[in-house]
């Protein structure tokens, strides 16, 4: 049976929980695509209620930048402050993260939107938010066993970072993207 309104769909035929930790539900579903074959769709659901959130802090004419080791990849990366839903309220957890991952014990927050940062595996959605920070911090990132490093970087250097791959996290890529399209970044 085909959706009326998504004639191309691919419909779950059965769900199948592969894997449940305290953050994430991992599923290995049966489906059945619009040609009617069947076959397998891995996906992963957060388990919070909340949004996760990736946060662009500006400060004058820097970007806050925090430097963390991404296990899949195997390599440090470079990106913007992220993290999974703390409360329902996606600025409770943007003020959070921020506080927890770059030292910035306050900021003025914006929600910008959402995005979907890989729909093809993730089912969930993502808040972004601006984060005007008034004063740099004076002190390290909290989170010391996620956060490696931390560097606010002159705006005139970001179109560089990016060009040349020092900066490649998805996440933070289209976050800029909508803080630049909201005119959020000079």
């Amino acid at each position: 049976m085909t959706d009326p309104e998504h004639p191309d769909a691919i419909r779950r035929t059965r769900e199948v929980l592969a894997y449940r930790n305290r953050y994430i539900d991992v599923y290995d579903d049966e489906v059945a695509f619009p040609s009617g074959s069947a076959g397998n769709y891995l996906r992963i659901q957060a388990r919070d209620e909340g949004l996760g959130v990736v946060i662009v802090p500006v400060h004058d004419q820097f970007v806050g930048l925090v430097r963390t080791y991404r296990y899949p990849l195997g390599r440090p990366q470079w990106g913007l402050p992220r993290g999974f839903s703390q409360s329902p309220d996606p600025l409770v957890t943007a003020r959070a993260e921020l506080h927890e991952e770059l030292g910035v014990p306050d900021a003025e927050f914006h929600l910008l939107g959402t995005m979907t940062p890989d729909s093809s595996l993730l089912g969930t959605t993502v808040a972004v938010v601006h984060a005007a920070v008034p004063a740099l911090p004076g002190s390290a990132p909290l989170d010391l066993d996620e956060v490696t490093g931390t560097r606010w970087l002159p705006l005139p250097d970001l179109p560089r970072w990016i060009t040349t791959g020092h900066l490649d996290d998805g996440m933070t890529l289209a976050a800029l993207t909508l803080a630049r399209a909201h005119g959020r970044l000079p």
